[in-house]
Parts: C-alpha cells; structure tokens; sequence
C-alpha cells in the first residue's frame, strides 16, 4: 500500500491523505520508498508557480494512476529528499541503492531509470520526459563525494543553496546592475541567508536584509549581513542608495513600499520566491526597475555549458561545504515520520511561522 498526500492547487490549506494500491512494477522500473525529505518555504514556491513552470506536472495524480474526485484540482507538492530502491525489474540499479533527487510527498515510487551513469540516472516516465531535466535527475549517493557530509542538512540547504549560488553568480556576472546594495527579502530563509553568504563572500557589496520582527535577531546573528530591517522599517533604509532586491518572499505590499522608499535607486528587482503565497501580486512600478523572474534551472544549463559538469560542480561546491559547516551552529535538523507532525509544519510554513533556526526533514 502507497500513502500519498494531495494538495488543493487553488487553495493550499487543503490537503488529503490517500492510500493507494502500489500494483505490480512494470519491466525496467525500479520502486523506491521516499525519505527522508525536507520541508522548506522553497516548496511552497513550487506549488505558487506549479502551473507557471510546471511543477504539478512532475508527480501529477492522474498520471500514477491516483484517483480523485475533481482530480484537476489535486496535485501533489514537490520536495527534496533521499530514497532507497526497495524493488527493480532494473539490471542495472539494485535493491538496496540509495539515491537523492526530486519527489513527491509520498510513500513510494515507480521509476524507469534512463541515462544511466555511475553517477544517477533520468526518470524515463513518459510524462516527464519532456520537463526541465534539472528536476529529472537522482544521484547516486554512494558514488557522489560531495554527500559524504552532513547528510542531514543536504536535503534542506542542497538546493536551496545551489539557487543561492547562482543568485550570487548572475549578480556579479551583471556587475550588481551599477548598484551599492543587495536588498534580500525574507532574509531568514535558507535561500536568502545562502545567497547573502556568498555575496559576504564575494564582498565588494553591502548585503542587507529584510525580514519580520520576530525573525530578525535570529537573522542578524548569522553575520551574513551587513545591516538587518524588519518590514515594519524599511523606511529606516537609506533611499538615496542604488540597490538590488532580491525578493524570496513575493509579497506585493512589501515591494510597493520598497519602490516608494527607493524610487529609481532600484537598479533591479530579481523575483526568486513566492513564501507570501497569499500575498498581493508585486506592482508595475512608476520608477525603479520592474521585477524579473529568476529561474534558477536555467542559469545552472548556461554555467554548466560554460564550465562543464565538473567545473560547475568544483564551483559550486568551493561554497556549499563552507556553508555546510557554517550552518552546524545555526541550524538544528527535526526527523519525524509522524504524519501528525508534518501537518503540522506545513501549516506553519504556509502561514509563514517555522522557525528560521530548523530544517525539517520527515518520511511517511
């Protein structure tokens, strides 16, 4: 039997936990049992652009077989995690392989491993196939060496910290668009505190952060930036100098009163994230830059193109290690395998009240 949970796409608060018979495993698939995976605001981004970008297409119900009533309305919210093959009709990935990559909040998973490497290998379920294969490919971890460490915090920092990393490159490739400041909003989510941990890095830019009241001791304390704001202070932020946002958190009221306070100062607007998914959308602004969707995927196929695989990788992980070890005093890492306790997280990240200080990582 496969547990699985559903989600409302027009209204997240909604959800249904849906056990399903897991049937025979077709000729060349592998089934996986999921877990354990993170729980991040980055999740809650997914299911915002799910239709935007695609991600209710990855593991939509209809397409494993799962049946609902109105089930266009149901889709089911992507995460990162790690796996182990418990069943294969593959010859070339046996019981046992333990793999990380991309999936749904689920059980198991029928998988049709293609492009095989010692490295991972694509999903050659037909549906997926013709989707960005950034989120198709599963690590082999036993043969990766950059897993060897910190196994806990991979799934929750991994990628977030990669989108981090290419936030940092594309800034810089662009010269900071002629700006003095990188303006982080939701500046104590992982994403932000990667991407102001390399810009700190990097130096040569001021790194400022915005974030609520509640979080922004915690958010000051990590020393990735350079001046911290709560958003009910903004105004406290010198107008006069040119800046950059970048805005993890997607939410309209916020950034309108940016464009106030900033005017033409604001040299660029780089949209990463949608954590606010409840939020009004950002405005056309009068002056200033208009905000730019950021697409961490594609920027990863340009860099691994102008560096190869090898090269992006050696890259990105002259950062991730450091900010693994980095993260060991301010992040604690929750296991759990209670579906009560999930709930109970997710809720939390949609209202936007998990503690900045955790990673949760769960398995049903």
């Amino acid at each position: 039997m496969n547990q699985t949970i559903l989600v409302n796409r027009a209204d997240f608060t909604d959800i249904s936990v849906v056990n399903i018979e897991a049937g025979e495993l077709a000729p060349d698939f592998i089934r996986i049992e999921i877990g354990p995976w993170a729980l991040t605001a980055n999740n809650i981004t997914y299911m915002v652009a799910g239709d935007i970008i695609g991600y209710w297409n990855f593991f939509a119900p209809e397409a494993y077989d799962i049946k609902m009533e109105t089930a266009a309305h149901w889709g089911r919210m992507p995460v990162w995690g790690y796996a182990k093959v418990i069943e294969s009709n593959c010859a070339d990935v046996a019981v046992g392989t333990d793999i990380y990559g991309f999936f749904p909040v689920a059980k198991t998973l029928d998988m049709k491993p293609v492009k095989l490497t010692s490295m991972g290998f694509q999903d050659g379920n037909t549906h997926r196939m013709e989707l960005h294969p950034i989120y198709n490919g599963y690590t082999f971890i036993d043969t990766d060496p950059s897993f060897a460490r910190h196994k806990d915090l991979q799934p929750v920092l991994r990628p977030l910290f990669t989108t981090s990393f290419l936030i940092d490159d594309f800034l810089a490739d662009e010269n900071f668009f002629g700006a003095e400041q990188v303006l982080l909003l939701s500046a104590s989510s992982k994403t932000a505190m990667g991407t102001a941990y390399c810009l700190k890095a990097r130096s040569g830019i001021k790194v400022t952060g915005l974030t609520s009241e509640g979080n922004a001791h915690f958010t000051k304390d990590t020393g990735f930036y350079d001046e911290v704001q709560s958003y009910d202070s903004l105004t406290d932020l010198n107008p006069e100098v040119k800046t950059v946002i970048v805005d993890m958190a997607g939410n309209g009221d916020v950034t309108r009163r940016l464009y106030e306070h900033f005017e033409e100062n604001i040299a660029y607007n780089c949209m990463v994230g949608k954590s606010h998914w409840q939020g009004s959308a950002p405005p056309k602004p009068k002056l200033g830059a208009p905000a730019v969707m950021f697409f961490a995927p594609d920027r990863a196929q340009l860099r691994i193109k102008d560096w190869g695989m090898d090269g992006f990788a050696q890259n990105l992980a002259a950062r991730w290690i450091p900010f693994c070890d980095n993260a060991q005093a301010w992040l604690s890492v929750e296991i759990s395998e209670d579906i009560g306790d999930y709930l109970k997280t997710y809720a939390a990240f949609l209202e936007g009240k998990a503690s900045p200080a955790k990673g949760y990582l769960f398995k049903l």
